[in-house]
């Protein structure tokens, strides 16, 4: 993309997330399912390529939003393949190759998915920490693929948006085990459980690196609300994670995106999240996704914090246009003071009608240019 000059998409969305005098609000729907996009595109009669960046850039062109698209993290720390030799139509075999030249090896069932189950997740007892941690140590090995990933990102999406990095979700040892066992073996195996803590947070270290090198706007991490952990728990296993990559991220000259999509309410009450000092935090998720109250939310937020969010998921896909309209008008009012990023609780939903989208963007931009 040739786009180039101040005023691009990327630089608004930079210089709104930077506090600069005169920088115009941002409107930014989190659309990673192309088929949303593909969608709107098609209700507004205009050409779909498949190809997900390039279609999301022409529709940011037609609606006049700023894009926000994000890479992978973790899948360049733990870059599984799938081994068709041992596969089947039942199950999908990955391997991952160990710095002693041995395989460590994850079975997903096609049917349930990654997440169907435990099966699929490859951490299941105290030596498979181990081969987490080896692998982790070998990530140096990797940078030139790495670096060659980022550079791509960056070039597809030039000025056109801006480019988040995908959470390494430390404390969750990067989706490499599963749910039970996240509770299980803290209290099983604590040593070695905080060694995989440790190993993926200094891998993520150089993906950071790598990314800030090639262009990357924002570094991140994302964590579970109190739907999922307690306020000890994020204080004892979140928090000095968070402190550390967002102090590392302002150290390198980066900005820190944090993404928490849950019962958040109390966390950023009780200044837990003005602690990391991240750049932006999103997505102040409203009921039912979330628990909070946006303009009390936005206020327990400190000031040199960009918000963003937080339209229900559930209301742009299920209610009709006007209610849409309705609930956007109520969000700009709820910030009116703040700088915000005006969008969704999270990523918005297949089957979202076009012209709820529609609605939400243009009512965004037309009511925060009527109050900024």
């Amino acid at each position: 993309m040739s786009m180039t000059g101040a005023d691009t998409p990327r630089s608004r969305f930079l210089a709104y997330v930077r506090g600069e005098p005169g920088a115009c609000p941002v409107v930014s729907p989190f659309l990673p399912k192309p088929e949303v996009v593909r969608a709107t595109l098609q209700y507004l009669g205009l050409p779909v390529t498949n190809d997900m960046v390039a279609d999301e850039i022409a529709l940011a062109r037609a609606l006049d939003y700023e894009p926000m698209f994000m890479t992978d993290c973790h899948g360049l720390i733990f870059p599984w393949r799938e081994d068709p030799s041992q596969s089947d139509g039942e199950t999908a075999v990955y391997t991952l190759a160990l710095p002693d030249g041995s395989l460590w090896i994850r079975r997903i069932s096609r049917h349930l998915g990654e997440w169907g189950d435990e099966s699929g997740f490859p951490v299941k007892d105290e030596a498979d920490h181990e081969k987490l941690v080896a692998v982790c140590a070998a990530i140096e090995g990797r940078v030139p693929e790495i670096r060659r990933y980022f550079r791509q990102w960056r070039e597809r999406v030039g000025e056109e948006g801006v480019i988040v990095i995908g959470h390494p979700h430390v404390t969750w040892l990067a989706y490499q085990i599963g749910p039970q066992n996240l509770i299980y073996h803290p209290h099983d195996y604590p040593e070695a459980f905080a060694r995989s803590m440790e190993a993926i947070y200094q891998a993520a270290l150089v993906v950071f690196r790598v990314a800030l090198e090639e262009g990357i706007d924002f570094m991140s991490e994302s964590g579970y609300g109190l739907e999922m952990t307690s306020l000890a728990g994020f204080d004892s296993q979140d928090l000095p994670y968070l402190q550390r990559l967002s102090a590392w991220t302002h150290r390198h000259g980066g900005l820190f995106w944090y993404h928490n999509c849950g019962m958040s309410r109390r966390l950023i009450l009780s200044g837990r999240f003005n602690a990391f000092k991240p750049d932006v935090v999103e997505t102040i998720a409203p009921p039912p996704e979330g628990d909070n109250d946006l303009a009390e939310s936005r206020r327990g937020l400190d000031a040199a914090i960009c918000s963003k969010g937080n339209l229900s998921l559930g209301l742009l896909r299920d209610g009709s246009a006007a209610e849409v309209v309705a609930a956007t008008r109520e969000m700009v009012r709820a910030v009116a003071g703040w700088r915000h990023i005006y969008s969704t609780a999270d990523a918005v939903l297949p089957g979202t009608p076009p012209e709820n989208l529609i609605a939400l963007v243009r009512t965004a931009r037309q009511e925060a240019e009527e109050t900024s």
